[in-house]
């Protein structure tokens, strides 16, 4: 297996491992994903949520990182995607769809997919030239949400999915995300979720 898949693959599962909400399908999936070889403009987000609950730009964040003993080749990326009114939700996204709920698709702007495409081509160069040292990873990570009038406590779990290429379809990413614990898992608390402003 390529060196630099290796070193990425090892930080990835051990975040899927230490998470009980990203499904078996999704590690699986993980394991033969080479974030190094993975088109920043093609990564999609996609989320399904109940009715009462909205994502907003920003409120899922692709975290790139990588770690050496020289900072010119260490970095710390915390990447916001933003929604994609424009994007066509496939009917596989659909199918899942019960009552009331919704599809709300997402991608890194311009900007940050350039970022991101900078980072790899940082990590492929180091490791051209040291065969050891660094350590990487690249995870999907939901921070925040926001309700609105018709929010329910009995409702109140979304699903996020992923998609690395355009060729192929979204896979679940992480399973059953409660929106009020994402400030803790001690107990439920409104507060972890504000309320939408009128643009969202």
């Amino acid at each position: 297996m390529n060196k630099l898949k290796v070193i990425f693959l090892t930080s990835v599962l051990t975040l899927v491992a230490s998470c009980s909400n990203i499904p078996l399908s999704t590690m699986i999936k993980m394991m033969n994903l080479n974030p190094l070889e993975t088109d920043p403009q093609q990564l999609v987000v996609a989320v399904r949520s109940p009715e009462g609950v909205n994502v907003r730009d920003g409120d899922i964040v692709i975290d790139f990182n990588f770690r050496t003993d020289d900072p010119d080749y260490s970095f710390d990326h915390a990447l916001p995607v933003i929604i994609n009114d424009d994007y066509a939700v496939p009917d596989g996204l659909k199918e899942d769809i019960e009552g009331n709920e919704k599809i709300t698709v997402m991608q890194l702007s311009r900007e940050d997919a350039e970022i991101m495409t900078k980072g790899q081509q940082m990590v492929r160069d180091y490791r051209e030239n040291n065969e050891k040292g660094g350590a990487g990873s690249m995870n999907v990570r939901l921070v925040s949400a926001c309700r609105d009038d018709n929010f329910s406590w009995g409702n109140s779990e979304l699903n996020v999915y992923l998609k690395t290429q355009d060729d192929e379809d979204f896979f679940l990413f992480l399973e059953d995300m409660d929106v009020t614990k994402l400030e803790t898992d001690v107990q439920r608390n409104i507060n972890a979720i504000p309320k939408c402003d009128k643009a969202s």
